[in-house]
């Protein structure tokens, strides 16, 4: 396969977004025909390395967070709805777009991404879950494929021209709204509308039953949708483009109660300590810092939660008043459950503060409790480098699959620990592999014909990079770079 068209798979992706998350849900899974024409476009086998690929893509040109703690949360959560009725032949990827916008969007190969926008607007775990439900469920049916199975019959050019137009509305690009004004044929812009309403109505009906194999409450998805119905009627000077091209209607919001209710009245998860902490993470690292200080200080002082102290313990982090920082964190009274997020928020203040021998006291007994966790390694890590532990830095990070772990800021510290463990071909390959996962395939190779010039590699070292090299060529071809 070609990926020539890459670039209309990812305006095609972005059609496929939430804003049309209105429809109900039934009790039955249907998974995906792979007899059907969506196959002659897509092989699974393609979509998989497809995956790779777009979210390397997404990497590069969307700023798509690497905070570890966020993304093991988000990975969990989509995970378990993936558990609870997807057959996958490929992994998937769970993002976190730094974008105020309320918008989440799918792609070919297991890519689901949400603004932190809408992740702070949800106000429970079901609701989050319903919206990355609806998305993996573009995924499973592989809409996109069978859109593309469809658009055969169309002008690419126009096909191109009109989902440019999407991609500028949702993320806007410039050279997308400039190949949007081609575009002439009306009938080709309802033909795509009325194609895309069918596949929003079965992403929600199997979403809906996602949530409720997974034990989530399924009434997360009308509330959400209450939400957004809310949210456009105090914002009507600045509705998302999704409401505007897909008009949320009570009737919709009713249809989808309505089939919420259908479903047995079994006991249903609502939200977790973890998502709570994630959700307020998010307000901590997305926002202006210095006007996030101003408000929870008010707010600390009104309503004295463990959540408005760990934001404002954060947000003072992030404007170096370290001490502060320290101080606002160790006033939480934690719960066993509320442990983990708050201890890894005081390590990381104690960090940036200096205060070494601290944050390496917490991190070694989160690691002991919660071993090859990529929050817990990336700061213990950073920690060790911090006093000059380089190579007990890289023994760390070496812990982790860097063949399953998708974190380029992981790659990004392991290069740093191996050039000062004295290991610089070990450096020039993570920094290659931190390339890569932003679609950089040159400045990838040179790094990996770097590492191979350098003395002292071992014939190991070597085989593998010499590898790798043969996988970026072949890539480099299948692209035509």
């Amino acid at each position: 396969m070609k990926f020539n068209h890459l670039s209309l798979l990812l305006m095609a992706a972005l059609c496929i977004h939430v804003g049309s998350l209105w429809a109900g849900a039934n009790k039955e899974i249907i998974l995906p025909d792979i007899g059907d024409p969506a196959s002659q476009v897509l092989s699974l086998n393609q979509e998989a390395e497809l995956g790779k690929i777009i979210q390397a893509q997404i990497n590069q040109r969307l700023p798509i967070s690497t905070d570890p703690e966020i993304r093991n949360y988000l990975q969990s959560l989509g995970t378990r709805l993936i558990a609870a009725g997807v057959n996958s032949d490929f992994p998937y990827y769970f993002n976190l777009v730094f974008d105020h916008r309320i918008n989440a969007f799918a792609m070919p190969g297991g890519i689901v991404a949400i603004n932190s926008g809408l992740f702070i607007l949800t106000q429970t775990e079901s609701e989050l879950a319903s919206v990355i439900a609806h998305e993996i469920s573009h995924v499973s049916q592989r809409h996109i494929a069978r859109r593309f199975s469809r658009q055969q019959k169309l002008s690419v050019v126009n096909t191109i021209a009109l989902l440019g137009s999407v991609l500028a509305a949702v993320y806007g690009s410039a050279d997308a709204g400039m190949a949007a004004a081609t575009v002439t044929s009306e009938q080709l812009q309802i033909d795509q509308l009325a194609y895309s309403r069918a596949f929003e109505q079965e992403a929600d009906r199997i979403g809906m039953a996602l949530l409720v194999n997974a034990r989530l409450n399924p009434h997360g998805m009308p509330r959400f949708f209450e939400r957004l119905h809310e949210y456009s009627k105090v914002n009507q000077n600045n509705i998302p483009e999704f409401l505007r091209s897909h008009p949320l209607t009570m009737s919709r919001i009713s249809d989808s109660l309505s089939r919420a209710q259908q479903y047995d009245k079994r006991p249903y998860h609502e939200s977790s300590t973890l998502y709570h902490y994630a959700r307020a993470r998010t307000i901590a690292i997305s926002m202006e810092p210095k006007k996030l200080v101003s408000q929870y200080r008010q707010l600390v002082k009104q309503q004295p939660s463990n959540i408005n102290r760990y934001i404002y313990g954060i947000a003072l982090s992030r404007i170096n008043r370290g001490q502060a920082a320290i101080n606002a964190l160790q006033q939480i009274d934690t719960t066993d459950d509320e442990h983990f997020p708050v201890a890894i928020a005081l390590a990381q203040a104690h960090i940036a503060h200096g205060r070494l021998d601290p944050a390496l006291d917490i991190l070694l007994n989160l690691d002991a409790l919660y071993p090859r966790n990529e929050a817990v390694i990336y700061y213990l890590s950073t920690a060790l480098m911090n006093k000059k532990q380089f190579k007990s830095a890289l023994d760390k990070l070496d812990t982790l699959d860097s063949s399953i772990t998708s974190n380029p800021s992981l790659e990004h510290l392991r290069a740093q620990a191996a050039d000062g463990a004295g290991q610089p071909w070990r450096s020039h390959e993570a920094l290659s592999n931190y390339d890569l996962m932003h679609a950089r395939f040159n400045p990838a190779m040179e790094h990996l014909l770097l590492a191979t010039r350098q003395p002292g590699i071992d014939e190991h070292s070597r085989a593998r990079i010499e590898a790798k090299k043969e996988y970026i060529r072949a890539l480099q071809k299948k692209l035509r770079y």
